[in-house]
Parts: C-alpha cells; sequence; structure tokens
C-alpha cells in the first residue's frame, strides 16, 4: 500500500465522466482537415442520419460556461456526415472515443465579426491512432473545421480509464493489485474496475522516460493508472502503463 498524490489533470474515470479534464491546447492539432465533411454516415452508427435533429437546449453566449445542452448538441452535430466512419473507440467499436468538449479559443475567432458560438470537440481515434478535433458551430449547427493529429495524447476519458483498469486486472502484471485489492476487502476477489475508484493519465514517451517495451506510447494510447479501494486505501499501480492501442500492459520500473 502507498499513499499517492494525485496530479490535478487526471481523469475521473471512476465517475464514468463524459468530459476528461483539460483538452489538448487549441490549434493542435495541428493538420488542418475536412470543413463540414460530405459522407451520409455517422461515426455514432450506420445508415444516413443527416435528416435527424441536432438535440436542442439551453445555450449560452460569448464565453460563457457550456451546458450540459450544449455539450450532448456538439456532439451530435460533431458525429454527422464526416469522415469518422472508419474510426474505432476503445473497445474497437465503430466510431471515435470521445474525449471532451470546450470553447473555441478566441484566437480562432479573431476574423469573426458574428457572435456565433464555438467550440471544439476531442475525439480519439484508436483505428488510426490519431486526435480528432471537430471545431463546431452551435449557432448555425455545423462543423467548420476538422483537424487531425498523431502524437498528441491529453488525458483519458472515464471509458478509457476503466478499459485500462480491465486490462490491469486479467494481466499478470496485475497480480500485485488483484493481492493488495483482496487483502483491503477481506478477501474479496478483483475481477471488475467497478470495484475500484480510478483516475487516468497519458503517457507519452515523448515526454517521459520508459523502457523499450513502452517505446510505441505517445504514438499508442497509453494510460497510467491511480487505483483505490471503494471506502479503503489507495494500491500503487503508478509503475505500470497500459498501451491501450494494442491492448497490453508494461512496466515503468
Amino acid at each position: 500500500m502507498a499513499a499517492i498524490t494525485l496530479p490535478r489533470a487526471a481523469s475521473a474515470g471512476d465517475d464514468h465522466s463524459t468530459t476528461a479534464g483539460s483538452a489538448a491546447p487549441s490549434g493542435a492539432p495541428g493538420q488542418h482537415g475536412t470543413g463540414t465533411g460530405t459522407g451520409n454516415g455517422s461515426g455514432a452508427g450506420p445508415g444516413a442520419v443527416t435528416e435527424i435533429q441536432a438535440p436542442q437546449g439551453g445555450q449560452h453566449t460569448g464565453r460563457g460556461p457550456l451546458t450540459k445542452a450544449e455539450v450532448d448538441r456538439a456532439k451530435f452535430i460533431a458525429l454527422q456526415r464526416d469522415g469518422l466512419r472508419s474510426a474505432q473507440d476503445v473497445d474497437g467499436g465503430r466510431g471515435p472515443e470521445y474525449l471532451d468538449t470546450d470553447l473555441a479559443d478566441p484566437a480562432d475567432d479573431a476574423a469573426q465579426t458574428d457572435e456565433d458560438r464555438r467550440v471544439e470537440v476531442l475525439f480519439y481515434d484508436y483505428g488510426h491512432d490519431r486526435l480528432v478535433k471537430k471545431t463546431v458551430n452551435l449557432t448555425s449547427g455545423t462543423v467548420e473545421h476538422t483537424d487531425t493529429a498523431s502524437g498528441l495524447q491529453p488525458p483519458p476519458s472515464g471509458d478509457e480509464t476503466a478499459e485500462a483498469a480491465a486490462l490491469l486486472i486479467e494481466d499478470p502484471l496485475g497480480e500485485g493489485l488483484r493481492t493488495d485489492f483482496a487483502a483491503a476487502a477481506k478477501g474479496t476477489p478483483l475481477t471488475s474496475p467497478g470495484q475500484l475508484r480510478l483516475r487516468g493519465i497519458s503517457f507519452n514517451t515523448a515526454e517521459q522516460s520508459a523502457p523499450a517495451a513502452l517505446r510505441k506510447c505517445g504514438e499508442h494510447r497509453c494510460v497510467r493508472l491511480f487505483t483505490q479501494v471503494k471506502d479503503g486505501p489507495w494500491i500503487d499501480t503508478t509503475r505500470f502503463v497500459v498501451d491501450l492501442s494494442d491492448r497490453t500492459v508494461g512496466r515503468i520500473h
């Protein structure tokens, strides 16, 4: 057992939050891509969906904080008529993994004279190991820009954190976690991420040293975990890194 200080940028995996902390800086990803797109499908499922109306709800103006209705609407718009039909989420399902939604940087609107409400929606595409940023105009209901980049790793989503925990629990390197959990839980075996409180942070070898086995982290989507027995102690799992792209577990030290 070990006391652990949580990083401020860690995701709230246990809460299965729809957001993942601070988004990547505005302007990154760096490759400018398509505009509103021409496909007739959605990353969320097959078939033409353009006739479906985006969710409506309360909308703020200017730099006011995003409402849940705005986030839901932005996600819906971002996945309509775009080129993400071949994208995959963390489970290998169709459509990209949703990460976060935030207001667009004012600098992006410097040339704009209207009062349209613009947000950036971040996804991770496991099919191509790339970050996808959609700039959505909530006022007009359109995607204005699509940007993609590899090698950028914002904080993991709640679903990604839970999936990383599931892989660690099942892996031989998770033996210590399973043993410590059973000791803290009076013999109850650890079989599911739902038995833990979880926090996750991304791991990138471009920013952190790692053994050769983890050299693809950064190119791949990799996560370190902070684990706690519910209503119990923390268990130190920070020496392990879960590569969600190839679904393997490695050790830092």
